[in-house]
């Protein structure tokens, strides 16, 4: 699965990208900002690989730019209760387009609740992390007490409705950045980096309505889910 729009795509994460990952993952300026600090070695690595490798996460590569710049994520999905848990890094310096970020968030928001329609989602964020806790509160999250910690950090929820309320003023920033106000539309996926093996695995259990939009953008590319 590929999301473009915004000059950035979301790129479904593939067993080829994994050492990336594991290597942006144990750098010590990331690794020191996340609640899990130890050094991830490849076979636990691969472990991790092989366990959210399926319709219960969606983890992205984001590149810009012709560049892999970050990893984002809707992770523990319960299609039930349509929530989801977020999380995102990055390790590209943006220079003078600190904006990025913001973008790719609005596009996984997007993604959460337009596309999988989705009520609820849930980051944890460590309580030391005050520039993560100030962005996430700036995008619609609000502390939620309703989810157990250990102290160390704390929970946050953004609502379907929270962030649609927000959503306008998102939308008139961004469009002043890019020239664009849509919202994300099933127009803006592909699947061509998809095997047939793929769409068996992980996207032919998804419930009927996403399995729905996503044969709208399979048929434009001559296949189709069963």
């Amino acid at each position: 699965m590929i999301i473009s729009k915004y000059g950035i795509s979301l790129v479904r994460l593939a067993l080829n990208d994994v050492e990336l990952i594991r290597e942006k993952r144990n750098l010590p300026e990331i690794r020191n900002s996340m609640i899990f600090k130890e050094f991830i070695t490849l076979e636990m690595q691969m472990d991790w690989f092989n366990s959210i490798n399926n319709i219960y996460n969606n983890y992205f590569i984001i590149e810009y730019d012709n560049k892999k710049v970050g990893l984002i994520n809707g992770k523990n999905i319960d299609y039930e209760k349509r929530t989801s848990e977020g999380g995102v890094f990055f390790w590209e310096d943006f220079g003078t387009t600190k904006f990025i970020p913001a973008l790719c968030s609005t596009i996984m928001n997007d993604y959460t609740f337009l596309i999988n329609e989705f009520y609820g989602s849930y980051i944890k964020v460590l309580n030391n992390n005050s520039s993560a806790i100030s962005y996430n509160k700036q995008i619609g999250y609000k502390k939620t007490e309703s989810l157990e910690t250990d102290g160390s950090f704390s929970w946050y929820e953004l609502t379907k409705e929270g962030y649609l309320r927000n959503s306008n003023r998102i939308r008139k920033g961004i469009g002043v950045l890019t020239g664009d106000v849509s919202p994300l539309d099933i127009a803006n996926f592909s699947f061509v980096n998809d095997t047939d093996y793929d769409l068996v695995e992980l996207y032919s259990p998804l419930p009927q309505y996403l399995k729905d939009k996503i044969n709208i953008a399979l048929r434009r590319e001559n296949r189709i889910l069963i």
